[in-house]
């Protein structure tokens, strides 16, 4: 791709042969520099093409998103539980096309058969009954937490080469209150997971976004115009 090897072919040719290596070195730091060069100029066109507006737009979108979803919890938890119901639906219809199309006797065909059954009772569930869904979700996080707990205290206790050991406790620790807490309120757990962290996510993606367009578009400044 690149023939400006002269001045290396030149100091190959005479050179000693124990310089073999130093020149091998040379020419492949060389090609590696070009090579850095050509992709830093691809990602400068890249950005000089990219629409900043589109991650101002998405940015805003996202921070008065994340607002109103944490003014609005218990809304937006019964919001995602109905949009994961809707998921596994779609997944339990997949589900149960294959397990008709699965040849007869496929031991495979029963467990997608079962699995679209429960899905589709799962998923119904979600419209008709949305918190008891959440109260359920919650209660599946909740048992996660606590073996993420038992896990990161266990690893405190036999890892004792671990330096800052006290880090994996404080998570151990903090995963048992949660567990317990989301185990005696589930509701609020819910509310919580689905409402209250969704809507910081939404919050945080919001300002990333507007960071984003706001270097794109500082950059976009030192593009030069495109030709005509």
């Amino acid at each position: 791709m690149h023939n400006s090897f002269g001045f290396f072919s030149f100091f190959h040719e005479y050179s000693p042969k124990g310089e073999e290596f130093l020149y091998t070195t040379f020419k492949e730091f060389y090609k590696s520099v070009i090579y850095m060069a050509e992709e830093l100029t691809v990602v400068e066109m890249n950005i000089c093409h990219l629409k900043w507006g589109g991650f101002a737009f998405l940015g805003i979108l996202g921070v008065i998103f994340g607002i109103l979803m944490l003014l609005f919890p218990g809304v937006t938890a019964t919001v995602v539980v109905v949009l994961f119901g809707v998921v596994i639906l779609i997944l339990s219809l997949l589900a149960l096309i294959a397990a008709l199309l699965s040849p007869a006797g496929a031991p495979r065909s029963g467990l997608l058969l079962l699995a679209a059954v429960i899905g589709f009772i799962f998923g119904i569930s979600s419209f008709i009954v949305p918190q008891v869904i959440a109260v359920i979700i919650t209660e599946i996080i909740a048992i996660i937490l606590f073996i993420i707990g038992i896990l990161y205290l266990l690893w405190a206790a036999t890892e004792k080469t671990v330096p800052h050991r006290w880090v994996q406790v404080l998570i151990g620790i903090l995963s048992f209150i949660f567990a317990i807490l989301f185990m005696v309120y589930p509701l609020l757990g819910a509310i919580i997971l689905l409402g209250y962290l969704v809507g910081v996510y939404f919050i945080i993606y919001g300002i990333l976004s507007l960071v984003a367009a706001y270097i794109i578009h500082r950059l976009q400044k030192g593009c030069q115009a495109a030709p005509a």
